[in-house]
């Protein structure tokens, strides 16, 4: 490893979540590591699909947040409360009292995925009006709701509203590597100057009934010489697994804050650990196309590696596998070409089927994961993979115990359909 300590480098001081849990939304750094380190799955099986719900209670985050006017709580959506509840998690876990200004020069970045339900559901009583008959009062809130909700940049305005932010802010929409891919950029403008300080969260909300419609009109368009494919499986998600049949879906919002080096010694923050570079690729492919060769994510961690590690530095790899066996395929070509013979012996493990396929979100998880097991020295399994499958040219971690190891270096790797893919490379705590 090459590199050395500075003081623009991007450092990890807090994490926060809104995710599905057992009886609560998974929350604090804790709660999150607990679930992960057991491989515990919160999918719950309803009307004969698995999926990841948040138990949310509105009059909880209202109760947290008296700044905000009850009449605007009331109309967000739960995209909204999503993120707002992680971002406060991860202030309290960074120790940045947002109230006094903590983050009023700070970038705030929220991911996007291509999720569109939240947008749906609030643009779909201004369609549905009766402009003739509706009260003057019914209509302001239909309005009031549409403006608050009927953007992309819904999570990051709010979130950054909330805080008095003054620095950049903006959403990114690039599929499941959005939140990765934010990290990278939150990571450049710490080391440009641009910011001390940043706030990265993924967020997406996914609507269950229309999930199903999409899954009954993909059935209805299979003829019976084409293979079958499934949107929702009616078993949970096993990534990695022989059995490996589809993925689950899940809704929540993940956040970090990256600080400068300087930054955080100023005020004795706690760290987890270092974002040492991040690279999105593209490979050259049509715009609906799966990389199931997985080119375009080998150069991108080849390329956020370079000039600071090996492959044969790398402790751990965190992947993303959906349990669609396609992506099985792409990780099993992806770890050789990469780390050749090693591959074999590699730890990738991936977090998916613990809370869903949640989109925007899971670039923050993966890194999240790999820095507490970092952390905490111990390699967290795959959850719900118990018989890896044969195209595994890796070790998954099988089964719901993990194991110990150290962890100084650590690539979390995502992609999307379109071929985009986000390899960023983590190191531990220097200091």
């Amino acid at each position: 490893m090459t590199t050395t300590k500075g003081p623009r480098d991007a450092l990890v001081t807090g994490m926060g979540f809104c995710l599905p849990g057992r009886t609560a939304p998974t929350a604090t750094p804790e709660q999150f590591w607990t679930a992960v380190a057991h491989g515990d799955s919160f999918l719950a099986q309803d009307d004969g699909t698995y999926f990841g719900s948040v138990p949310l209670d509105p009059d909880s985050v209202a109760a947290r947040l008296p700044e905000i006017p009850p009449r605007f709580v009331e109309k967000y959506s739960d995209i909204h409360l999503y993120g707002l509840l992680a971002l406060l998690e991860a202030c309290e876990d960074a120790a940045l009292d947002w109230r006094s200004g903590a983050l009023g020069e700070a970038a705030v970045l929220a991911g996007r995925n291509a999720t569109a339900d939240a947008i749906v559901d609030t643009y779909l009583p201004v369609l549905l009006a009766d402009t003739r008959n509706i009260s003057p009062r019914e209509a302001r809130s239909i309005l009031f709701r549409n403006v608050l909700n009927a953007v992309m940049s819904d999570v990051e305005t709010t979130q950054a509203g909330l805080v008095g932010a003054t620095g950049p802010s903006y959403t990114l929409s690039c599929g499941c590597a959005s939140s990765s891919v934010l990290l990278g950029n939150a990571a450049r403008m710490i080391a440009a100057g641009e910011t001390d300080i940043a706030v990265v969260t993924g967020a997406d909300y996914w609507r269950e009934s229309r999930l199903r419609q999409y899954a009954d009109l993909e059935a209805r368009s299979v003829t019976g010489s084409e293979p079958q494919t499934a949107t929702l499986v009616d078993e949970p998600m096993r990534p990695y697994d022989q059995r490996a049949a589809g993925l689950n879906y899940g809704n929540g919002a993940a956040t970090l804050i990256l600080e400068s080096r300087e930054h955080a010694r100023r005020r004795g923050a706690r760290t987890y650990g270092r974002l040492l570079g991040q690279t999105t690729t593209r490979n050259a492919q049509p715009n609906l196309a799966l990389d199931v060769e997985g080119t375009g994510a080998v150069r991108a961690a080849r390329s956020c590696m370079a000039g600071i590690a090996s492959p044969d530095e790398i402790d751990y790899v965190n992947g993303a596998a959906t349990g669609d066996r396609a992506f099985n395929l792409m990780e099993g070509n992806i770890m050789p070409a990469i780390f050749g013979e090693r591959a074999a012996r590699l730890p990738v493990t991936v977090q998916e089927a613990v809370f869903g396929h949640s989109g925007a979100p899971l670039g923050v998880i993966g890194v999240a994961a790999t820095l507490q097991m970092m952390g905490h020295g111990h390699i967290a399994p795959t959850a719900n993979c118990e018989k890896p499958a044969d195209v595994c040219t890796f070790d998954p971690v099988p089964g719901t115990q993990g194991r110990p190891a150290r962890i100084d270096l650590a690539l979390s790797l995502n992609y999307t359909i379109g071929s985009v893919a986000s390899a960023i490379l983590l190191g531990g705590t220097d200091d």
